[in-house]
């Protein structure tokens, strides 16, 4: 049987699983004795093993089973749950993991599963116990999922003398499916329909009735010739994996004389129907796609609609710009997800990396609820991850380290997603020993990074940047977690491109708080219009903190460097012009447009010809070779047809 078309069913509905796994047993670690906790653990771990057996994957199937039987026994009392048990309980959550990576790429899984397995055994051998008080053992609870059942194979021959046999055939059907889980048929149920049945029907079939009974409600359908039903080897569920299996409900009977003459016997109800889908991401991206050509055609009709003087065009513009806003609030909301999907394995990473080290960590986490664009989630891990590892390797001290300086333990990491507006805020904070400006300020020196006289002239906020500079390091010792200098420049890397900005706060003794400030979305985002020697560029207006025009006459130099004042301090003038190495503007106007914004960790002015105007834009991607130019992210489409570029501001120069 094809079971090929469940398979992303699968691999989300075991994901999901895994991830409730890795929760459960880190809130176990800490309070072993929560019985609701050890019930939802082996209610994910019988899941995993249905849903992989009814798949084939008998190798997920067979770790899942193996952990199963060890939390059951946590669920009688048989077994106490401990550090060990933790520790083997998420080793077998990261085999399961790699080996459902294994199912996406449809390669076979290298993941060695034995070592657990015998871990298993070996702990239960050692820690089993007997209950002395059979009273007191814990009753499995009452789920809400599918019990176990029983896979067949049915093999049905209908009689040659029947008027209609694919009409009995699909009769049978309905009549297996009151029983059980009809998987599939061959001949198909389309077949069937379309009178297309000329052998034997062949049904995969699972179901907690018993053999004997399915046998007498297929022949009491009557016109059946030949019936086969062969039981599979091991339980199953059926790919329905998550459906809720409502508990029966008390039948109210009423006699003939209560009811009412006349009245209409009321039908039962089957309940309501499911109120949400999942949908392929590829056709949310095409969603997204469609609107972008929308708006860009909006505004082209916007431009033409210009030279004709019609109220109705008019007024018909307007209701199309609402009702593309309409749209486009409406699928960029169904792009967004909580950072509670990203922030989800956070507490495994600093549990392990905390055991690792020989640390003592809690971590607290804020603003699950966050949402964000779904491309800007899936971009976020790995520099989140980096700045994590950073806070536990480098940040974090020694217990007694922190003993000798009175600072309590554990040490305290804080992840904090808040929005303002359209931007989401994300502060990973900790109380460890923090950086010291100075001592970082020395490491770039001596690795070349910087100059003495540059580091002389740096603030305390740049300093702290200093580590964002590819090759950064003042880790002492080369670890599997840090000092290769890499970390905290590709937290940089990765989130510039989408129009985010990093900044870092820290006290030496005191700790350090990283502040990540990201728009909600990438896609469809609110541009400023500015010009420079005839070329139109956008830049995101989340980058831009202030437009202003100034008095020539107020420009300071200092160094070759002009200067303007900006909120009572001094701010460099950058020209677009002379970044790309456009023609010098000729003549000099009295006041110069200025776009105050922030490139690599400083606030300048961007000086432009023209300042155009704000619109909403639709960012594709750069293709090759643009892609690697310097101080470029995309390109958009006005309303004249014509490409411009939006601007990498923080890596313009």
């Amino acid at each position: 049987m094809d079971m090929s078309k469940y398979k992303s069913m699968f691999l989300t509905e075991a994901r999901e699983h895994l991830g409730n796994m890795n929760q459960v047993v880190l809130v176990l670690e800490k309070d072993p004795g929560d019985k609701g906790n050890i019930d939802s653990l082996f209610r994910s771990a019988h899941s995993v093993k249905g849903m992989a057996a009814s798949m084939g994957y008998d190798g997920i199937a067979e770790l899942s089973h193996k952990m199963e039987d060890m939390m059951d026994k946590f669920r009688k009392g048989e077994m106490p749950i401990t550090p060990e048990a933790t520790d083997i309980l998420l080793e077998g959550v990261d085999a399961l993991g790699q080996m459902i990576d294994a199912v996406e790429q449809d390669r076979i899984s290298d993941v060695d599963v034995s070592r657990t397995i015998e871990r298993i055994k070996g702990y239960g051998a050692q820690k089993s116990v007997v209950s002395l008080n059979p009273a007191t053992e814990v009753e499995p609870p009452a789920t809400d999922y599918r019990p176990l059942t029983t896979g067949f194979n049915i093999s049905i021959e209908i009689s040659q003398d029947s008027p209609a046999p694919s009409v009995r055939a699909v009769l049978i059907l309905r009549k297996l499916k009151e029983l059980g889980e009809v998987i599939s048929t061959n001949p198909s149920e389309a077949d069937l329909k379309g009178r297309k049945l000329s052998g034997p029907l062949s049904v995969k079939f699972v179901s907690d009735t018993a053999q004997e009974k399915i046998e007498e409600v297929v022949r009491g359908m009557g016109e059946v010739s030949s019936l086969k039903v062969e039981p599979l080897k091991d339980e199953v569920q059926a790919p329905d994996f998550r459906t809720p299996i409502a508990a029966p409900q008390k039948e109210s009977v009423k006699s003939e004389a209560e009811e009412p003459k006349g009245s209409r016997p009321e039908i039962p109800s089957i309940g309501p129907l499911q109120q949400t889908v999942k949908v392929n991401t590829a056709l949310l991206d095409y969603f997204v796609n469609a609107i972008g050509e929308l708006i860009i055609n909006k505004s082209r009709l916007h431009d033409i609609s210009r030279g004709i003087p019609s109220k109705e065009l008019s007024d018909g513009l307007n209701h199309l710009d609402r009702l593309v806003r309409d749209l486009q609030n409406q699928v960029m909301s169904v792009r967004m997800m909580p950072m509670e999907s990203l922030m989800e394995r956070f507490p495994r990473i600093v549990r392990d990396l905390a055991r690792k080290e020989g640390k003592e960590v809690t971590l607290n986490m804020e603003g699950q609820d966050i949402e964000l664009d779904r491309s800007i989630i899936e971009g976020l891990g790995n520099p989140l991850i980096h700045i994590i590892r950073n806070a536990v390797d480098h940040g974090i001290e020694l217990p007694d380290d922190r003993r000798a300086a009175g600072k309590p333990l554990p040490a305290k990491i804080l992840i904090k997603a808040s929005r303002e507006k359209d931007q989401v805020f994300i502060e990973i904070s900790d109380d460890g020993k923090g950086m010291d400006p100075e001592r970082l300020k020395e490491a770039a020196i001596n690795k070349g990074l910087i100059t003495p006289e540059q580091a002389a002239g740096m603030s305390k906020k740049e300093a702290l940047l200093l580590t964002c500079i590819p090759g950064f390091s003042t880790a002492k010792v080369v670890s599997d977690i840090s000092g290769r200098g890499v970390g905290m420049d590709a937290v940089k890397s990765a989130i510039e491109p989408i129009g985010g900005s990093i900044d870092i706060d820290s006290r030496p003794g005191a700790g350090t708080r990283i502040t990540l400030k990201l728009p909600l979305t990438v896609a469809i985002i609110q541009s400023l219009l500015i010009e420079a020697a005839q070329e139109i560029y956008a830049i995101p207006i989340s980058r831009v903190l202030k437009t202003m025009e100034i008095d020539r006459d107020t420009v300071k130099t200092s160094q070759k460097q002009s200067l303007i004042d900006f909120d009572g301090f001094l701010i460099p003038l950058l020209s677009i012009r002379k970044i790309f190495t456009l023609p010098p503007l000729a003549g000099q106007a009295k006041f110069i447009p200025v776009v105050v914004t922030e490139v690599k960790g400083k606030i300048v002015g961007l000086v432009v010809d023209r300042l155009v105007g704000q619109q909403e834009t639709f960012i594709r991607p750069l293709g090759r070779p643009l892609n690697k130019i310097g101080g470029l992210s995309g390109t958009t489409v006005l309303g004249n047809g014509r490409t411009i570029f939006l601007l990498d501001v923080g890596n313009i120069v």
